[in-house]
């Protein structure tokens, strides 16, 4: 039999298991898998892995179990780590789920910044409209406990970024099964009162209003020119101060200007398609390039540009995951040291050459797009920086909280400094995977651990704003705050 194409059928199993137990998220998950873990290592041996899939109902034969397992081991250890379990089962969302989840933070976000505060999630959430709530499987006060939870877990500074707004639904949908899209679509419709609410713009109205808009600019094209040029044209008339992008008002404007009479909403949801930055400004040049390729076909000036290159960016992350919890680390040691005037950013040779040296085989067009990206000023340099930290995203409050306790540990004196040689002392290795499998040493663990501090300042001591740089790092690897949790407190022994 070919095991590895119906591995997703094995798998699809597993999922189906957790959705009949009403398992919405990957929380009760977690708390079964470290139940199993008898040693508190953030893995599971063969047996205890079994003893994991019995507990949660998924009685498989002892092959597919072989399967299951070897496919969770990514690192082929002979463990399943928490990271690699978890991981695993949000990785796949399809395209549909990815869709609605995305529809749904743009209709939510009606200023178009890329955030939504807590306590306007907390009002617009209709637990009553929850499936499981309308089926009688669960109630409205226990579907308003989890989601409050999940605000806890995926929030920072009081607000939720598109990015943790994404990995919430990713967790929702890990334990819903494949050819259960509906159900999934109907939870983030109904829970949001999208369907329902005036302020609600349909996919097919809003491309309509793109047709309409599109129509307006195309009867202002001439025949040398291409539709992208007449919209810089046309926004630059209303970017008053020369910044390359206009506010919704100046938007508004501008498509008055043009005699496009759509509604307050119709509009704003046409802004958010292109506000790329969700910073409250949309990049006019973005708009270009769809209008040129749509009209006169793509040129040179817009083929590529700087739209976001997703596909990219989820190629290297995927890519850094790999290489487990230094994986970014290790990419910005590589930047740094090709960085030879230390400016903090490379030309487009130099970030092509780092990416390579890092493992990373890109197409020459894939590592266009990236240079182009994240190019923001257009002066042929990006700020590694600046790509470090898009890949690696913001440290959520609670992750933020056990780093300080770590730290506060650490710094016995209480004078905000840290001794390298302390650090040195006190991390514990002997819940390390490699440790416990026999593939390395204490030695060699503790070697690869001290390492990952050579871009510190040369002075023996590490500050505490140091130490949250390395572990925003390692963060970016971990995509649940339980794992996360359980790794700081094994390594540092934070009570």
């Amino acid at each position: 039999m070919d095991w590895k194409n119906k591995l997703p059928v094995i798998q699809n199993k597993l999922r189906f298991q957790l959705y009949s137990r009403k398992y919405d998220g990957m929380e009760r998950v977690f708390e079964i898998f470290t139940e199993c873990d008898k040693d508190n290592s953030g893995s599971l041996n063969r047996y205890e892995f079994e003893n994991f899939l019995s507990k949660i109902g998924m009685f498989v034969t002892t092959q597919e179990q072989s399967e299951l397992f070897r496919y969770y081991d990514k690192n082929q250890d002979g463990q399943v780590s928490v990271v690699e379990f978890l991981q695993s089962l949000q990785d796949s969302m399809s395209d549909r789920r990815l869709s609605a989840v995305k529809a749904a933070f743009q209709f939510l976000d009606e200023s178009a910044t890329g955030f939504l505060s807590v306590d306007e999630l907390r009002q617009k959430f209709v637990a009553s409209r929850h499936p499981r709530v309308v089926t009688r499987e669960k109630t409205i006060n226990l579907v308003q406990e989890e989601f409050e939870r999940a605000l806890n877990k995926y929030s920072s500074n009081g607000r939720v970024s598109e990015e943790n707004f994404l990995a919430y639904y990713a967790s929702l949908s890990a334990t819903i099964p494949t050819e259960n899209d509906e159900y999934f679509v109907n939870l983030l419709s109904g829970c949001w009162a999208i369907n329902s609410s005036a302020n609600y713009v349909s996919a097919e109205r809003l491309n309509q209003i793109e047709d309409t808009f599109y129509e307006k600019i195309r009867q202002k094209t001439r025949a040398t020119e291409d539709e992208g040029k007449v919209i810089i044209k046309l926004f630059r008339f209303f970017d008053a101060d020369n910044s390359g992008s206009v506010s919704l008002n100046e938007f508004t404007s501008a498509l008055e200007r043009l005699g496009c009479t759509f509604s307050p909403v119709e509009i704003r949801a046409l802004f958010n398609k292109y506000n790329v930055s969700k910073n409250g400004r949309m990049i006019y040049e973005e708009l270009s390039k769809s209008f040129a390729s749509k009209g006169a076909g793509e040129t040179n000036q817009f083929s590529s540009g700087r739209e976001v290159p997703f596909a990219v960016l989820d190629k290297v992350k995927k890519e850094l995951l790999r290489r487990g919890l230094h994986g970014i680390r290790g990419l910005g040691m590589v930047f740094r040291r090709i960085d030879n005037n230390q400016s903090r950013s490379l030309d487009r040779n130099e970030f092509e050459w780092g990416l390579r040296e890092n493992g990373h085989q890109l197409s020459p067009l894939d590592y266009d797009r990236l240079f182009k990206y994240f190019d923001k000023n257009i002066d042929g340099s990006v700020s590694y920086d600046e790509f470090l930290r898009a890949i690696r995203g913001d440290l959520n409050d609670n992750r933020k909280r056990l780093i300080s306790l770590a730290y506060q540990k650490l710094d016995k004196t209480g004078d905000g400094v840290v001794n390298i040689d302390d650090i040195k002392a006190l991390y514990d290795v002997s819940f390390h995977p490699d440790f416990k499998s026999g593939k390395k040493t204490r030695d060699q663990i503790l070697l690869d651990f001290m390492s990952q501090w050579d871009t510190i300042k040369k002075d023996g001591t590490i500050t505490l704003e140091e130490f949250e740089e390395y572990y925003k790092d390692v963060s970016a690897s971990i995509d649940r705050d339980d794992v996360f949790e359980l790794m700081m407190r094994n390594a540092w022994h934070l009570s």
